[in-house]
């Protein structure tokens, strides 16, 4: 693949990035935050954050792969526990779950 191919590669990317971003910005003064588009967008938003987890979980690839279900399950218990403490936050749910797991690594000697 030349240069020429890479770069315009990224500028389709961006055009994609940037429409949705624009549209988003001309809509939200006409979407109010307790509208039933508004709950289903937010609906949809955790949908996919529990899909992506649940694939991390059961269904890893790489190295994370190699590691034992029941160490990745620690981990994400602690997270879900963690983020639910604190308001359902979702970063730090995310931050206590990688510390969490990183920590079940070293103590594992890994």
């Amino acid at each position: 693949m030349g240069d020429a191919a890479i770069w315009i590669a990224v500028l389709i990317g961006g055009f994609g990035t940037f429409m949705w971003r624009a549209l988003g910005v001309a809509v939200e003064t006409r979407v109010q935050e307790d509208s039933p588009l508004f709950n289903w967008i937010g609906c949809v938003a955790y949908a996919m954050v529990a899909g992506l987890m649940a694939r991390v979980l059961l269904m890893p690839g790489g190295d994370l792969s190699l590691q034992p279900l029941t160490w990745r399950a620690m981990a994400f218990l602690i997270a879900l526990a963690v983020w639910y403490r604190s308001g359902k936050s979702v970063p730090i749910g995310l931050v206590a779950g990688v510390i969490s797991y990183a920590l079940i690594l070293y103590f594992q000697g890994l």
